[in-house]
C-alpha cells in the first residue's frame, strides 16, 4: 500500500454563517479573505474567459439555479460596469471594493441585528462568541486601508493584463478620487444566524429568478465582440513575497478582524494560516528521515512486505507504534485471448514501440495486443485524443500521425526531455464488445 491508501480524519470546517456574519478567531477572517482572493481573482477571471470561449456557457449555467444569478452579476461587472482601462480604474475599484466588504455589509448587518438585540426568550443576541461589529470609515492616512487598496488594485491589474504600480502615494492619491455611491441599509433585511437560515435565505432569493436571469443575459456584451478578448485568472501562491497574494489576505483578513476587535496577524502568521503550513521540528523531521531510509535498506535488500513497517509517532506524548503494511489492492482486467491481467497502484502497462511511434500505432498496438481501444488518452493536464464529441474529427486524424513525443510536446505546450527514457500516459480503454475497463498509466519508452 501506499501513503495515499489511507485517509486522514477529515479537518474541522468553519460554520458558513460563522466566517459570514459572526467571525470571532482571526483564522475565520484568514479563511474569509482567502476565499474573497479566490472569488474576485480567479473565478471570475476563469468565468469571464468560459464565456468568451464556451458557446454552451449560458446553458450550462441553467443547469445550478443557485450561482446562476451571483454569476452573470459577476459576469457583467467583470466586462461591464467594472472593467478598467488602467491602473487607476483598479485602484477606484479596490477602493469601491473596501467600502462594500468593511463598511456597508457590517452597517447593514448591525442595522438588521443592533447591538441591543435580544433573541425569542429576551437574552443578549451578541453574546458569548457572537460580537457585534462596527463599520470602517476609510482613512486615507491609514497605512492598513492604503495595503489593502494597493494589493487589491495591483491583483485587479494583472487580472486584467494592466500595469501595476506599487507607489503608495500615488495610490493613495487615486484612492481619495474614487466615486463612493452614499449607502443606506435595508431594514428588515434578513440575516443568517445558522447554517439553516443561511439555505433558506438563498432558496427565498430563487423567487423571480427567471426575471432576473433574463435582464442579466440581455445587458451582458455578445462574447462575439470581444473575440480574442481574455482574462488572466490568478492562482493563489503564499511564497512568493512579491506578487501581493499574502499581502491582499493579510490586510483583507485585518481589516475584518478590525470590524469585530479581533487581535490581527502579520503576514507570517497568515502566510501560516492561508497556506496551511504544518510546523515541524528539526527532531520529528530526522526522526521521519531515519524511520524511511530503514524502509529503503529493506527495499534494496528486496525483502517480502511483512518486514516493511508502517510507523505512527508523537513526540509530544513520546509514542511511537510500528505496524505490518497491507500489501496493495489489486485490480483485474481480462485481455485478449481471456489473458487475465492483474495491477496494483506500482504497476504499469509497458509499451516499448521506439520514440517515433505515432499515436496511430499506439492505438493499433493496443487493439492487436490487448484487445483493448483507446478512447481517451492525455499526458499530464493535456487531452491529447478522444472520441467523444468534443474533440472535431479532423483534429484527431491530423493528430494519429504524430510520433507520440512531438504529440505531447505540441498539445501539452511543454519540452519532451528525450534523455528521460519514457513518457507516461494515462489512457480510457473499452474492449473491443465496448465494455469499460480500467488500466493502470501506460509507460511509453521513447
Amino acid at each position: 500500500e501506499s501513503y495515499g491508501s489511507s485517509q486522514d480524519p477529515p479537518e474541522e470546517s468553519i460554520p458558513l454563517c460563522t466566517l459570514h456574519n459572526f467571525p470571532h478567531k482571526i483564522e475565520h477572517t484568514i479563511q474569509w479573505a482567502r476565499d474573497k482572493f479566490e472569488g474576485l481573482f480567479k473565478i471570475a477571471g476563469s468565468e469571464v474567459n468560459s464565456y468568451l470561449t464556451d458557446p454552451q456557457y449560458l446553458d450550462k449555467l441553467k443547469q445550478n439555479p443557485q450561482d446562476e444569478v451571483k454569476t452573470l452579476e459577476l459576469l457583467n461587472k467583470s466586462l461591464g460596469s467594472d472593467k478598467p482601462l488602467n491602473f487607476e480604474d483598479c485602484v477606484h475599484w479596490a477602493r469601491r471594493l473596501f467600502e462594500t466588504e468593511f463598511h456597508n455589509k457590517i452597517l447593514q448587518l448591525i442595522t438588521a441585528l443592533p447591538p441591543d438585540q435580544t433573541d425569542a426568550e429576551g437574552n443578549p443576541f451578541w453574546t458569548g462568541h457572537k460580537r457585534a461589529p462596527s463599520p470602517l470609515n476609510f482613512d486615507a492616512g491609514d497605512p492598513s486601508h492604503i495595503d489593502f487598496v494597493l494589493a487589491a488594485a495591483n491583483l485587479r491589474a494583472e487580472m486584467y493584463g494592466l500595469s501595476g504600480c506599487r507607489d503608495n502615494e500615488q495610490v493613495k492619491r487615486e484612492a481619495v478620487k474614487a466615486n463612493i455611491p452614499e449607502f443606506t441599509p435595508i431594514k428588515g433585511s434578513k440575516v443568517a444566524k445558522n447554517d439553516e437560515e443561511m439555505k433558506s435565505i438563498m432558496d427565498e432569493e430563487l423567487k423571480g429568478h427567471d426575471k432576473k436571469v433574463e435582464g442579466l443575459r440581455n445587458s451582458l456584451p455578445l462574447a462575439s465582440s470581444l473575440t480574442g478578448y481574455r482574462l488572466s485568472p490568478i492562482t493563489f501562491e503564499k511564497d512568493n513575497p512579491n506578487n501581493f497574494h499574502i499581502d491582499f489576505i493579510t490586510s483583507c483578513s485585518n481589516l475584518r478582524a478590525s470590524n469585530y476587535r479581533i487581535k490581527p496577524a502579520n503576514n507570517h502568521q497568515t502566510k501560516q494560516i492561508a497556506g496551511k503550513i504544518i510546523p515541524a521540528i528539526a527532531t520529528t523531521t530526522a526522526m521521519v528521515s531515519g524511520l524511511v531510509c530503514l524502509e529503503l535498506y529493506k527495499m534494496v535488500q528486496n525483502l517480502p512486505v511483512e518486514a516493511y513497517r508502517n510507523t505512527y509517532a508523537n513526540l509530544a506524548i513520546a509514542f511511537i507504534s510500528s505496524s505490518e503494511p497491507l500489501p496493495p489492492a489489486k485490480n483485474s482486467v481480462k485481455l485478449k485471448g481471456g489473458k487475465e491481467f492483474s495491477f496494483s497502484l506500482w504497476d504499469r502497462m509497458e509499451v516499448k514501440l521506439g520514440g517515433d511511434a505515432t499515436l496511430r500505432q499506439l492505438c493499433d498496438y493496443f487493439e492487436q495486443e490487448h484487445g483493448l481501444e483507446i478512447v481517451m488518452l492525455s499526458y499530464g493536464k493535456a487531452l491529447l485524443y478522444s472520441q467523444y464529441g468534443f474533440m472535431a474529427k479532423k483534429k484527431n486524424k491530423v493528430r494519429m500521425k504524430l510520433p507520440m513525443p512531438e504529440l505531447a510536446e505540441t498539445v501539452g505546450k511543454v519540452k519532451i526531455n528525450r534523455d528521460v527514457g519514457f513518457l507516461m500516459f494515462e489512457a480510457m480503454v473499452t474492449t473491443l464488445d465496448g465494455e469499460d475497463v480500467d488500466i493502470p498509466s501506460i509507460r511509453f519508452w521513447l
